[in-house]
């Protein structure tokens, strides 16, 4: 599962696909260059582009060469002569380090290894403020790449959240820190930018974009066909307001606003048919973990989903949200693991879990699942997938300072089905390496997943976008 990507209906809007970085090499001067450019943009290739070698002329030339390249270019490639020191960033690093690009030494292709007669201009270069990297390896150089081009690819996105800001996630009061730090702008909207859109979506449309899409990715089961018809309709109408929005994603905030007066117009299965469309989908209008996906999805390729995390050693807290404290079973998990299990729950079942996150690459429709304070009345309709037991995930949260990234290392222990209880029909048990280490550090009850362990690759996205990383 830590390989598979994620699943697409169709080719993704242009605004949702990362771009591919740009790198402008930079030849020192006349000779052998130190990298084959030509091989090098072929194994590049759907990550980065390799654009035509400038040789520099003279220190002027490199000057003007150097303070002259666009917004568009995420990197200078210095080509040189192999073991040969005496190169024109090391005579004149000024233009460097007035331009601010990232400086990256390309490990050598024959033995994908770094180039270590680059350890001194590194640190010189770096001393003075310039960005340096020697690449480690092939794989590190990807991860480099993907990072530097995501990075550009913040700076002119948007994300959507529906109703009222009345949850710690509020946008209207904290969203302009993500926007300051990665350059993603929240906008709020009212629950009826989108719902004003519903009569504008015939049953015919609705029945005919159900019919292409259910295929052998969702399996109805209670949910009644007039609210299978209203969920379809609101993925409709939310993909209408995203398209016009030109966004990456959106969450409503149905617990402080869509459910609390009534409506039973969750989108549960929207986030679903919107990933496949290639945005992202958060419950609660949580901006936070909204960014934490934007971050796990486009960096890796890969789904994400997001939960409610419940320590299953906070017993009273899980009796009184519950009415159960969810338990695990003691003879399969006895109270020394207790410390590091954490179920993730959400609205009657494990959360919002995408087909290709679930063993049978199946869901099933239900009726919405309710909680132990909103009760589960039959209408609406839920969204029940299990995760695959034993797989290795990555926990992945992003603070409200728009400056931390709390990556935590677990596995699925297992998807547990909870009898007799029809606020919570199903939960995932997760445990993880550090479970207190990360609560210690916790920004919300919110969490990020995403199969595989990515910690180092996200580690080298978070030094790219200057965030600080805490690993757990």
């Amino acid at each position: 599962m830590a390989e598979t990507l994620r699943y697409l209906a169709q080719e993704p809007a242009s605004w949702l696909r990362r771009p591919l970085a740009r790198l402008q090499p930079i030849l020192a001067k006349a000779g052998k260059p130190n990298v084959d450019l030509a091989r090098l943009a072929e194994r590049l290739n759907g990550i980065a582009e390799v654009l035509p070698v400038i040789a520099v002329q003279s220190p002027e030339h490199w000057a003007a060469t150097v303070r002259g390249l666009g917004p568009d270019i995420d990197a200078i490639l210095p080509v040189s002569i192999p073991a040969y020191p005496t190169e024109v960033w090391n005579s004149h690093p000024q233009p460097l380090v007035e331009r601010g690009l990232p400086f990256v030494f390309w490990p050598l292709l024959d033995y994908d290894e770094p180039d270590f007669w680059r350890w001194s201009a590194r640190d010189m270069l770096r001393a003075l403020g310039v960005d340096v990297h020697i690449v480690k390896h092939h794989a590190a150089g990807l991860a480099l790449l993907k990072a530097l081009a995501m990075r550009r690819f913040l700076r002119d996105s948007r994300l959507v959240v529906f109703g009222e800001q009345n949850f710690p996630w509020n946008a209207t009061a904290a969203g302009h820190l993500i926007t300051a730090s990665l350059g993603t702008r929240i906008l709020v909207k009212s629950l009826d930018d989108f719902r004003q859109l519903y009569p504008t979506f015939s049953d015919a449309q609705v029945d005919q974009v159900w019919a292409a899409r259910q295929g052998s990715r969702y399996r109805v089961d209670t949910v009644l066909p007039a609210d299978l018809r209203q969920a379809v309709r609101s993925y409709l109408a939310i993909r209408t307001v995203l398209e016009d929005n030109r966004a990456l994603g959106f969450g409503v905030n149905c617990f402080g606003d869509l459910i609390t007066h009534g409506g039973r117009d969750v989108p549960c299965l929207a986030q679903a048919l919107l990933r496949e469309d290639g945005y992202i989908a958060s419950c609660d209008g949580d901006f936070c973990a909204m960014m934490s996906m934007v971050l796990t999805t486009w960096f890796l390729d890969q789904t994400a989903m997001m939960s409610n995390m419940y320590p299953v050693s906070y017993v009273g807290a899980l009796q009184d949200h519950f009415g159960e404290p969810l338990s695990p079973n003691l003879k399969r998990f006895p109270k020394a693991r207790w410390p590091n299990l954490a179920r993730l729950a959400h609205c009657g079942y494990v959360g919002v879990v995408s087909p290709e996150m679930t063993p049978s690459g199946c869901v099933r429709l239900s009726d919405w699942g309710g909680t132990y304070e909103m009760k589960r009345d039959g209408r609406g309709c839920g969204l029940d997938g299990d995760l695959r037991p034993g797989e290795p995930i990555t926990v992945v949260e992003l603070c409200f300072d728009g400056k931390t990234l709390l990556l935590a290392q677990a596995k699925v222990a297992e998807s547990t089905r909870h009898r007799g209880m029809p606020h919570c029909e199903a939960s995932a048990l997760l445990e993880f390496r550090d479970l207190a280490g990360f609560v210690e550090n916790i920004s919300r009850e919110h969490t990020a997943v995403v199969y595989g362990d990515h910690i180092d690759g996200l580690r080298v996205l978070a030094g790219v976008l200057g965030l600080q990383a805490k690993v757990f």
